[in-house]
């Protein structure tokens, strides 16, 4: 069950920033306190996967696809940030910027999928 924690929070960060992203799609503004949940989840996550991923990849195979998953999710992370800080300063090119946010930690998702079921056996 401790493999699949990882999968668990950032499913929900996933979900969030779906639903994030329909609002910024439709011109409406979230609550910011579920913008805040998607980034306590965002953040809070890496450290729950470091954390995991180091417990279960003895294979080195694994410690790879776990490093990548684990580079990719800072990426999205430092991007999100950004995006925020963009948001006040320069709203109009917040949709580029979002876009790599998505794409990035949609890509980082699968590859941590992929570690949790090649961990699992």
């Amino acid at each position: 069950m401790l493999i699949w924690l990882p999968i668990i929070i950032y499913g929900t960060t996933v979900v969030l920033g779906l639903v994030l992203g329909w609002y910024f799609l439709s011109g409406k503004r979230p609550s910011q306190g579920l913008q805040a949940l998607h980034f306590v989840l965002g953040f809070g996550g890496l450290e729950v996967v470091m954390i995991i991923t180091s417990r279960f990849s003895s294979d080195p195979d694994l410690k790879e696809n776990a490093s990548i998953a684990l580079v990719m999710l800072g990426l999205t992370a430092m991007i999100g940030l950004f995006a925020g800080i963009l948001a006040k300063s320069r709203p109009e090119g917040l949709g580029p910027v979002l876009t790599a946010h998505a794409f990035v930690g949609g890509a980082a998702f699968l590859v941590l999928a992929n570690w949790a079921m090649n961990a699992a056996g």
